[in-house]
Order: structure tokens, then sequence, then C-alpha cells
């Protein structure tokens, strides 16, 4: 097989440019001139410039290409703006869903996110693949989970349309090293407030974490099996799981234990405010160590069913939650050490 992975220098596709790789296929990785490949370059895959946004770019990336990985994305849910998010994701994703098209690809497989149905995975509502999407309206908060199901419903209407086989995979809360953004920041949080773990709020979310190599196993999986072609899946673990499940996992990692404090929702969300309005005023582009919208998960979370995926493709994850947190420190620390 000859595959194309986007997004090869981001968290999920740097690990499924590695799995392709070590299954015997061949493997051609899309990056942005500006982008870091230093660790794209160690893996032997063929490495093509190009950017999503530009469609001319994408032309001959996929040319001899028999599978599309999609997995690029502007990831910094709760900061930019909404033309950024919609060039990134929905037009990116349109582009290279034509140009996949017009080069005769077999089989295309988007990477959405199991936080397109909003407030009906929140709380204790557990969502499967059949619960209607409910966003909040269009806001900073939310821009992202917007562009993510505006993508998801381009990339459908391809397959409804006869022009590709499209199969959509929904992880839940990807983790593991190299992971900039959620893992890096529970990591950051618990190392920085040692030997205290301040919670903003008393709620403790439902939250489907899954590690990385889990979720490029079941993308490879979905992308190669006729029974997945047209269709939708979840990737979460069979069991539930508690965001503190996770954050407790990470303190034994780091050696634990430690006093846990509770201060009150409304004060996490004002500091928060001032975090954002301060990197505002620095014109960072980087997203906040502590957001509106983080600040959203720990007290919402995402809780959704990935039965669909083992019943029907008898996908299993393999790393469990203290494993995955052992493997994440122990990366840390390595670098740590450079």
């Amino acid at each position: 097989m000859r595959a194309l992975v986007t997004g090869g220098t981001g968290l999920l596709g740097s690990y499924l440019v590695e799995r392709l790789l070590e299954q015997g296929h061949q493997v051609r990785a899309l990056a942005r001139r500006t982008s870091d490949i230093s660790h794209l370059k160690t893996t032997g895959a063929e490495i093509v410039f190009g950017n999503v946004e530009d469609y001319d770019s994408l032309r001959p990336a996929v040319e001899g290409v028999d599978v599309v990985f999609h997995a690029a994305a502007k990831v910094t849910p709760g900061w930019g703006t909404w033309e950024e998010f919609e060039n990134a994701i929905v037009k990116g994703t349109e582009n290279l869903l034509r140009a996949s098209a017009e080069a005769g690809v077999s089989r295309f497989l988007y990477i959405s996110s199991g936080s397109i149905y909003g407030k009906n995975c929140w709380g204790d509502k557990c969502a499967d693949e059949s619960t209607p999407c409910e966003l909040p309206p269009l806001s900073s908060d939310t821009y992202y989970d917007h562009a993510k199901l505006q993508a998801e419903k381009v990339a459908l209407d391809y397959y409804k349309q006869g022009k590709l086989k499209v199969t959509v995979v929904r992880p839940g809360m990807i983790y593991g090293p190299r992971d900039r953004l959620h893992t890096d920041r529970v990591y950051r949080h618990m190392a920085m407030m040692r030997p205290l773990v301040v919670w903003p709020g008393k709620s403790n979310p439902w939250s489907a974490h899954v590690f990385v190599t889990d979720v490029a196993d079941f993308a490879i999986l979905a992308a190669t099996s006729d029974r997945a072609v047209g269709q939708v899946y979840n990737v979460a673990p069979p069991n539930a799981d508690r965001f503190r499940d996770y954050a407790n996992a990470m303190i034994r990692a780091q050696g634990g234990p430690r006093l846990q404090l509770t201060i009150p929702y409304a004060l996490g969300y004002v500091w928060c405010v001032l975090i954002e309005g301060w990197a505002r005023l620095r014109r960072a582009k980087e997203l906040p160590y502590l957001t509106r919208s983080g600040l959203r998960f720990l007290n919402k979370g995402m809780f959704i069913n990935g039965s669909k995926a083992r019943r029907e493709l008898g996908w299993e994850p393999k790393v469990s939650m203290e494993e995955g947190n052992r493997l994440y420190v122990q990366w840390r620390r390595s670098r740590e050490k450079k």
C-alpha cells in the first residue's frame, strides 16, 4: 500500500507514519516548509512539502497514492480566529478530498474528533455514532469543534456522491509521547504544582483517553477494511475513565502521591481569562497554558462509546492508562535531560 499521511509532524500523524512503515507500507508524509521535520526525517518516510490550504501543492502529494490518512488540522481549541480554523480544517479537507478524487485515490480516512458531539457527550451523556451532534453556538471556544464537524460532513458527502471511499474516525482524548497539547499541559500542571494538585471545581467528568498508538492502529485497520467504507467510528477505551483517573495515573508515573486541593470553578475561569488576555496583549501565537476551552473540558469531559470499532472491526486498545502515562513520563524526562 502507498499511503499519504497529512499532519506527519503532529502527534497522531507521526505515529501513523511509523506504524505504516513498520507494517511494510510505502509512506509519504505531507509537511509545511515551516514545520519541524527533525523527527519525521528519522522515520525514513518520503517527505513532500505542501499545505492543505494550497490546493496546487496537494496534487503532486497525492499522485500514485492508494490511501490518504488526513490527520492535519489546526489543533488549538479555544485559541485562534474562525477564519484560521475554517481555512486549515474545512477548506483544507475539501482541497485534499478534491485532489485525492482527481488522482484516483482508493481510500480516504478522515481523522475527526469525539468533541463534535458537543453537549451530547458532556457529563453523564454517552455518545455513540448514532448520537446527534449538538454543539454550542459558534464562538472562540467552539471554533475547532465546528470546523471538525463541517469538514467531516464534506468528507462524507464525497462518499455519498461516489467520488471517494471515505471512512471517518472520531477519537477520544489522544495522549502519549510527542503530544504538545493535552498530555503536555497535564504533565506540566502536575510537575509545577508539586506537592499540591489544584482542581478548579468539584467536577470529575467522564473522559475517553486513548493512547496514540492505539488510535493509529485503528486508523490503519479502518482504512484497509472494506466494511469500514462509508462508516463513522468512535475510538475510545472499553472501560470509561474519569478525568481524575487519568490525572492520578500521571501523578503515579511522576512518583506521586500529592495533596489535592479544590478551588471554586469561577476562580479558575477568571484565572484563564487573565492568562488569555495577557497572551493576546503579547500577540502570542501559541496556545496559552490555560484556556477557558481547557477548563470547560475539565468540567464537562468527553464521554463517547467505542464499541462499534470493537464489534465490527475487532479493534482492542493495547496500552493501559498506567502504561501510557509511564511511557509519556519516561519520554518527557529523557528529553529534559538533553
